[in-house]
């Protein structure tokens, strides 16, 4: 769902934060049910919220699920899902600079953390069949 800077209050900076820390600790469970698996196939397993920004409302700020699948600290595969991103955009195109007439706009998934949960643990085992 997308977010003009007018919606930006801090119920919704809750929400986010409340998403990235509810969906990291299912992260947490699920890699330590697969870390294992992945082990014996002779890979390593990755798997975190990561953050860039400090504030959610400040352009370049995004939180993204990353999943990674690594051999011998070289990534092979990999399935990232955005968990919320703010940007600057001037006429429909992002900008990193304060123009006149730019707007930010900030977007989180309209998926649930149940669907997201599904789409890993589907990953994860696509990733083992092979």
């Amino acid at each position: 769902m997308e977010y003009t800077a007018k919606q930006f209050t801090p119920q919704l900076e809750q929400r986010i934060h409340t998403v990235e820390r509810s969906m990291q600790e299912r992260l947490t469970s699920i890699y330590e049910q697969y870390k294992e698996a992945f082990k014996k196939k002779g890979v390593q397993l990755s798997i975190n919220v990561i953050r860039e920004g400090e504030n959610p409302f400040h352009p370049g700020y995004h939180a993204t699920i990353q999943v990674g699948i690594l051999e011998k600290d070289e990534f092979l595969d990999g399935l990232f899902i955005p968990i919320w991103h703010c940007v600057r955009t001037f006429l429909g195109i992002r900008s990193s600079k304060k123009l006149p007439g730019s707007k930010i706009t900030g977007e989180l998934m309209e998926e649930t953390e149940e669907e997201i949960t599904k789409e890993v643990v589907g990953y994860l085992e696509m990733q083992l069949e092979d």
